[in-house]
């Protein structure tokens, strides 16, 4: 099941990535993360950190430099999180 959903994650982050990058090509786009980019970003990453990061970072590093320097900080914060929580659920929970 968690397959499945870091699956479906990440085609959602591949195609937000080219829309986002459609926009930037017919000027739409800001080089900045909006609000709800960020959120998107923010879910995204919690739910698969390592390749919704990836995908963001190098789908708009040339296009959106800025854009996917603060995507990649998103998905590395929150990839970090993860690491926490793993291990403090390590420590207290499995150890009872």
């Amino acid at each position: 099941m968690i397959q499945i959903i870091s699956l479906v994650i990440l085609i959602i982050a591949i195609w937000y990535m080219v829309h986002v990058r459609g926009q930037a090509k017919s000027g739409q786009a800001l080089n900045d993360l909006s609000g709800g980019e960020k959120i998107y970003i923010w879910i995204s990453s919690l739910l698969n950190p390592v390749f919704s990061g990836a995908v963001f970072y190098y789908g708009w590093k040339k296009l959106l430099p800025i854009k996917a320097k603060k995507a990649n900080a998103i998905s590395l914060w929150a990839f970090l999180i993860e690491i926490v929580l793993g291990v403090l659920y390590g420590v207290f929970l499995y150890h009872q």
